[in-house]
């Protein structure tokens, strides 16, 4: 039998090889990041506690714990130099180290974003021998459509993410559109969403071309999550999670856009 450490280092070379078989450009990037006090992020500042970061005399240091997050720190100060980048490596939040596999694709077409899932897809099926069970997808801009006729605050927002079905009935009503799609199974409520907004609306658009997709992949259900905040605030359009059958592995990724445009996903090992 192969030893564990072997299988481990084997999964991300295989990785790295069907991702620059199909034109991804392969990177490396340090383990250890250099941090500058005053150009922190209020993003940066609320990820410390996650952080492994220590001070050396003058100098802020920390421990990798996202590449995508790296990867637009660094593209603040340098400019892109390849369009579509696979990575492979060690990252560390709250003090766990684990593998991140990932892959982005800077100012990509909707082709782009398609061929990017369908790497990861390959590498899936290829390599870890399992099979994308189920799908979650949701828009991080979705919550301001939803609470466009009220003025929103933190409370509705907690509620919102906690599901609490109650108090949200309390404050805007049974018929209010966040309640309706929270008493709707979540496999159905992009049907219903669509009832509930005009269809051409540049988020139904953006989800209604994802559950197309899916589709046409043989990839069923399609589960829609309205609940969640983004992780940082760059992230302003349309996120997937895709659950795999055999392990607990998820896929996980979306669209970014600040001082760099992209689209990234990255499995956790």
């Amino acid at each position: 039998m192969m030893h564990p450490l072997i299988l481990d280092k084997e999964k991300e070379l295989r990785f790295l090889k069907i991702a620059e078989s199909r034109n991804f450009e392969l990177i490396d990037t340090p383990f250890i990041e250099t941090l500058v006090w005053e150009t922190l992020s209020s993003d940066d500042l609320k990820q410390m506690s996650e952080r492994s970061v220590w001070q050396s005399g003058s100098q802020l240091y920390a421990l990798r714990n996202d590449f995508t997050d790296q990867l637009v720190r660094y593209y603040q100060d340098y400019p892109l130099q390849h369009r579509a980048v696979a990575y492979a490596g060690s990252i560390v939040r709250n003090q766990h180290v684990c593998i991140q596999l990932g892959l982005e694709y800077y100012q990509p077409s909707i082709q782009e974003i398609h061929d990017t899932f369908e790497t990861f897809k390959l590498y899936i099926e290829q390599c870890l021998e399992d099979q994308i069970q189920y799908v979650v997808i949701g828009h991080y801009q979705l919550t301001d459509l939803l609470l466009s006729d009220v003025q929103h605050d933190t409370q509705l927002l907690t509620w919102i993410a906690q599901r609490n079905i109650s108090e949200l009935k309390s404050a805007l009503g049974l018929s209010h559109p966040v309640v309706q799609l929270l008493l709707t199974p979540t496999h159905q409520q992009l049907s219903l969403l669509n009832t509930l907004f005009p269809s051409d609306h540049y988020i139904l658009r953006s989800l209604n071309r994802w559950d197309t997709y899916f589709k046409s992949l043989g990839i069923t259900p399609i589960h829609l999550d309205m609940t969640p905040q983004p992780p940082r605030s760059y992230y302003k359009g349309a996120f997937i999670h895709a659950h795999l059958k055999k392990s607990n592995l998820t896929l996980t990724g979306g669209y970014y856009k600040d001082t760099l445009e992209g689209f990234g996903l990255g499995l956790t090992l």
